[in-house]
Order: structure tokens, then C-alpha cells, then sequence
């Protein structure tokens, strides 16, 4: 029963604008994603980049080509039902992928060798410290850092994960770089929103004790949709929020917006937005 109708009672016309107010102030709405139109949705836009994916798939185990073959430079997962990613992978039986491999092991072994004398030096240090003091001190190990950006540039240039997500509110994405996330100068899809890129690059993170370089992996991300244009905000020296609000629209196609982020080899990136098909993928949004 509803104390405020046909009463004054008070409390309840300040309580009425509040609910008002709040009701104003939420934000869109995600629209429905059920799982037939997450598979519509997978299907087309794997079906708008086969022009610029004439690559086999993986076998069951996704390391190598399930056709055995050498000679493709990259090689699909295969996806798995529901998965809204794609992943394009490094053929590991190509010899340009091997050699490039062999470099990046040898950079690795190099970075890890005068990891591990800081860390006998730091060692050597703090043993001469606890005899002078009496005091015990914290050493560092080697860990997976310690590979320097060799790692993380072999691990990134090796593969492209394409993540497809629609029908939200709003699309957020976080990025690391020293380089901020911008439109992108080299590739237009017509009809698309926006189209925001930051590509790979190196940047620092510093510690009272030492500072490290990181590997920005390049990224792409393609807006369609009734989405209004991306914001970038800076939010400290190497850290950015990309965010691209829905904007409300009566009616319209099951698939109102769509984000496809693009992320790991700059090469390969740029090669399949320029190849790719995107005009099913507009007709799904219109």
C-alpha cells in the first residue's frame, strides 16, 4: 500500500523528485545479448575479416596448423562457442616466426644474465650491510620481468586478439603507453564512428629503487553504431581511460552498437582493417 496517495504526508513529494532525479540520472541501459545474437554477431564480423585471414586454423590443441603446413606466416584459434575473441597466432612451424623467436630468446637471455649479477651485486651488498648493522635486508630475485621488453615485444608481435563486444552502455578500455590513445591517421572504415589507435611503444615505471621499461602492444579499436565519439582521459603519466557512450535511439536493429578492438601485431593490425569487409558488419547496426 502506498502511504503517499491521496495524503500529505510529509516527506513524500521531496522522496517523489528524489526517485525522479535518480530515474533521469541512470545511465543507458545495455540492451539484450542473448546468445543467438552474440553467434550472429561472432559469425558476421569473422565472416567481414575472411578477406584478410586466408590463414588455416589451428588443430584442436590451437599450437599448430591443423593442416601441418610451414608456409603460412600465421595460423586462427579455433573458437570456442560463446567466445566473443578471435586470435590470430604465429605459425610456429614457419621458419621467419622461428628465426624471429631464436632473436627474441637470445635478447632474453641477455637481459635475464645482468639481471642476475644486480642481483648477486645486491646480494653481496646487503650481506656486508647485515655484518656491519646486525640488520637483515630484502633482496631482489630474478623474475619474469627481468627479460626486459624482449619478452613482451615476441609475445605481442606474435598474435592479434580481436574482442567483439555490443550493446553496451558504454565501451571502457584501459591502456598503458607512453603514447596516448588517438584517431587514426592511416586507416578511415566508412560508416564507422570512430576509429581510435595507439601504437606500440615503450614506457617507464619507476620505483625508489629502479625503474623498468614496459611494451605498449599496439591496439586499434573500430566504433559502430549509434555511439557517441570516444573520449580519452589521461589518468597518470602512462595510463589512459578510452570511453565511448551508447546514444539513445527509438527503435533500431537488435545490434545497436558494436566495439571490435584490435590488439598485438602493428603489421598485421593494419593489414586486416584495411582488408577486412566491414559492410555486413554496418548493416548489422543500422
Amino acid at each position: 500500500m502506498n502511504k503517499c496517495r491521496g495524503a500529505k504526508v510529509p516527506g513524500c513529494q521531496g522522496a517523489t523528485v528524489l526517485l525522479v532525479l535518480a530515474v533521469l540520472a541512470a545511465p543507458l541501459p545495455a540492451f539484450a545479448q542473448s546468445a543467438a545474437d552474440s553467434d550472429r554477431v561472432m559469425t558476421v564480423v569473422r565472416a567481414a575479416l575472411a578477406p584478410a585471414l586466408p590463414f588455416p586454423d589451428t588443430d584442436e590443441t590451437g599450437s599448430v596448423p591443423a593442416n601441418g603446413s610451414p608456409e603460412p606466416l600465421w595460423m586462427v584459434r579455433v573458437r570456442e562457442p560463446g567466445e566473443r575473441s578471435i586470435e590470430v597466432m604465429a605459425n610456429p612451424l614457419n621458419e621467419i616466426n622461428q628465426a624471429r623467436a631464436a632473436r627474441a630468446m637470445a635478447q632474453i637471455g641477455a637481459a635475464i644474465d645482468v639481471a642476475q649479477k644486480r642481483a648477486e651485486l645486491q646480494y653481496e651488498r646487503a650481506v656486508a650491510e647485515a655484518k656491519r648493522t646486525g640488520k637483515s635486508q630484502d633482496v631482489d630475485g630474478v623474475g619474469l620481468s627481468d627479460e626486459g621488453i624482449a619478452g613482451a615485444r615476441i609475445d605481442a608481435e606474435g598474435h592479434v586478439t580481436i574482442d567483439v563486444d555490443f550493446n553496451q552502455s558504454s565501451y571502457a578500455v584501459a591502456v598503458e603507453s607512453s603514447v596516448a590513445p588517438a584517431p587514426s591517421r592511416q586507416v578511415t572504415i566508412a560508416g564507422a564512428v570512430a576509429i581510435v589507435a595507439v601504437p606500440s611503444n615503450i614506457y617507464r615505471t619507476r620505483t625508489a629503487q629502479r625503474t623498468d621499461e614496459n611494451y605498449c602492444p599496439a591496439e586499434t579499436i573500430v566504433y559502430f553504431g549509434a555511439l557517441a565519439v570516444p573520449d580519452v582521459r589521461q589518468r597518470s603519466e602512462n595510463a589512459y581511460d578510452i570511453t565511448a557512450s551508447a546514444v539513445a535511439v527509438e527503435g533500431g536493429p537488435a545490434v545497436r552498437s558494436m566495439a571490435v578492438r584490435f590488439r598485438g601485431n602493428e603489421v598485421l593490425i593494419a593489414d586486416l582493417l584495411r582488408k577486412a569487409d566491414w559492410n555486413a558488419v554496418l548493416e548489422l547496426v543500422k
